[in-house]
């Protein structure tokens, strides 16, 4: 007859193997090294090549990637997910806060820290795979994860921009061009993320907007052209110094 101590024991060892497993693939990078990308992707991710995106893409962790990257988006999202923005007076007659917009075209959320730091030399670039693009051509890139890191990159031909989310008082944009924007170039969402040395350009609605409650965010040295609004203060007391405006 079996020993249920001993059987007991054996589960036990069995599904704490299962757990240091998966914690491990969880916190170890995955490598994506070009090629096409689509869904959910667990752990934290290094992103390398030339990549291109299928449809929405949600990291359930750090996403990290590499000088000399280019991420194009197609126009179309085979993922068909989204959602709507409600209706606010405003921009009622705007058909990408539309479900029809968000479940045909792609963005990119990650749930922890980004960390996109290219170099002078080799730019990180995130932009429309069409022949000929335009505003709006994918939605945007959301990051929860204080701490990231967004240098030396190129955004582009988007619904909105960058989007910071969260108290994310130790993050940075610096040296970054997010232009041909439909909507806001950076918003940050009440995240109190620094924005340093950015060129910001052709946004149908603001260059930036900031509103977090906290102290210490900054708004330094960008240059902010060709906009509705440069720059919306929804609340908080950010320091705005040395920006550059045109055209706005």
């Amino acid at each position: 007859m079996k020993n249920p101590k001993k059987s007991l024991s054996i589960v036990g060892i069995v599904l704490a193997v299962i757990l240091v497993v998966g914690v491990w693939m969880y916190f170890s990078p995955h490598e994506i090294t070009g090629g096409s990308i689509s869904g959910w992707y667990f752990g934290s991710q290094r992103w390398s090549g030339n990549i291109l995106v299928m449809g929405d893409v949600m990291v359930f962790g750090d996403l990290a990637v590499a000088p000399g990257t280019v991420v194009k988006f197609v126009v179309g999202d085979d993922q068909g997910g989204g959602d709507e923005v409600p209706a606010d007076g405003f921009n009622d007659a705007d058909p990408t806060r539309l479900l029809s917009y968000s479940t045909t075209h792609s963005g990119i959320t990650i749930l922890r820290k980004f960390l996109s730091v290219g170099t002078e030399k080799q730019k990180i670039i995130f932009t429309s795979a069409s022949a000929k693009p335009t505003l709006a051509d994918w939605e945007a890139i959301v990051f929860f994860g204080n701490g990231s890191v967004v240098d030396n990159t190129l955004v582009e031909y988007n619904r909105n921009g960058l989007n910071p989310v969260g108290r994310q008082a130790d993050s940075i944009i610096r040296n970054t061009v997010v232009q041909h924007v439909l909507w806001g170039a950076i918003s940050t969402a009440h995240s109190g993320i620094s924005a340093i040395g950015n060129y910001l350009a052709d946004a149908g609605h603001e260059g930036l907007d900031v509103g977090y409650e906290g102290t210490g965010q900054v708004i330094r040295g960008n240059t902010i052209e060709n906009c509705h609004t440069a720059i919306v203060v929804l609340g908080g007391s950010p320091l705005i110094e040395d920006n550059v405006i045109k055209n706005c």
